[in-house]
């Protein structure tokens, strides 16, 4: 792969806030083009970005033998039909989760990238931040003995405002709610940390059933989750729950226990805290261990000792478009494949069905 790499960004809010400002900064990577629906926001901001185009369309970058690469922050449903297409232009990939509505829009995706032999990877994010990547080191060493159960909790009030209107987020067909759109997080790294998910059950709710229609301000009925509850068995049979909501009165942060034969994991983050910013990476030793394995823990925990070179949104997916360089350069690349996504897309399709 020629560098810099001749990048294509699509998308309105999540691609000129985060992704444009991570991308522009790698200089494995030069931004050609920005492609939003929303034409005036689009022009401004590869004006202010020095970029020299700006599209209405993904469309338009298909037949462009300028573009090399194409980062895509489009809704799951858009995202599989633009990922498809680009695939079998030849783009390699920077895609969100999940990766399609559905798992036959991800399978579809991953089928287009296999036949076209094009790199692609996947913006699971929380596995660039330090002290995640410290928690797998620590429960994948042995060193705390089989792991007997795992809690997940992220409570979040970021969708309790009714005056947000409906859109492809009330819709679990386009790819969301929140078993899709946060679910997917969780059930990624869980089977980084632990190994591949054996079997999915889940709960769902809607808490807030209707959202007012931009323009007519009627309410809608909302045809997808806003809280959701996973019960996942891991390989070798480790029982896991995860709980998630959008819209509760008081949120709770984001905190994920493991507990082993020898003590307890956790990580946690207060509810105030940006999505990936200043999780804690604690130990809780079971009664009757040895004295020094607290110690021994925390000598494993190199990487949340250190203090983050990039906090955010903007930092951790700067980390993980350097780790799409590296996969684009043939190198090594911690960044989640496309194969994983597909694995994350079958794990919400057994958990949809199991709830249906």
């Amino acid at each position: 792969m020629r560098t810099p790499v001749r990048t294509a960004i699509v998308g309105n809010l999540q691609a000129i806030n985060v992704l444009l400002p991570a991308f522009q900064a790698l200089p494995q990577f030069q931004v050609l083009a920005l492609c939003g629906r929303d034409r005036q926001r689009t022009q401004s901001a590869a004006a202010q970005a020095g970029v020299p185009a700006a599209y209405e369309s993904w469309q338009s970058l298909v037949d462009d033998p300028a573009i090399d690469a194409v980062a895509l922050a489009l809704p799951p449903f858009l995202q599989s039909q633009a990922a498809i297409c680009l695939a079998r232009a030849g783009k390699n990939l920077f895609c969100e989760k999940p990766l399609g509505a559905n798992l036959c829009e991800a399978e579809a995706v991953c089928a287009a990238m296999a036949e076209a032999k094009r790199i692609g990877v996947v913006n699971f994010g929380f596995r660039m931040v330090e002290a995640f990547r410290d928690f797998r080191a620590i429960a994948r060493s042995g060193l705390l003995g089989r792991p007997e159960f795992v809690l997940v909790e992220w409570l979040l009030s970021v969708r309790r405002n009714p005056a947000l209107t409906w859109n492809w987020k009330s819709n679990a067909a386009q790819g969301g709610g929140c078993l899709a759109m946060m679910g997917s997080h969780p059930l990624d790294y869980l089977r980084w940390f632990f190994g591949e998910i054996l079997s999915v059950r889940c709960q769902t709710a809607a808490l807030l059933p209707t959202r007012q229609e931009s323009g007519t301000g009627r309410p809608r009925p909302v045809e997808a989750d806003d809280t959701c509850n996973v019960l996942v068995t891991l390989v070798p049979a480790i029982p896991a729950e995860v709980t998630i909501s959008t819209v509760l009165a008081v949120p709770g942060g984001h905190r994920i226990r493991a507990w082993f034969e020898k003590g307890m994991l956790e990580l946690a983050n207060s509810p105030g805290d940006d999505t990936f910013e200043n999780f804690t990476l604690a130990f809780v030793p079971a009664k009757g261990t040895a004295a020094g394995l607290r110690a021994e823990v925390e000598a494993l925990a190199v990487l949340s000792r250190c203090k983050p070179c990039f906090p955010g949104r903007v930092g951790i997916s700067q980390r993980m478009v350097a780790e799409f360089a590296k996969a684009l350069s043939g190198e090594p690349s911690l960044a989640p494949a496309m194969e994983d996504g597909l694995e994350v897309q079958r794990a919400l399709e057994r958990a949809a069905r199991s709830g249906a």
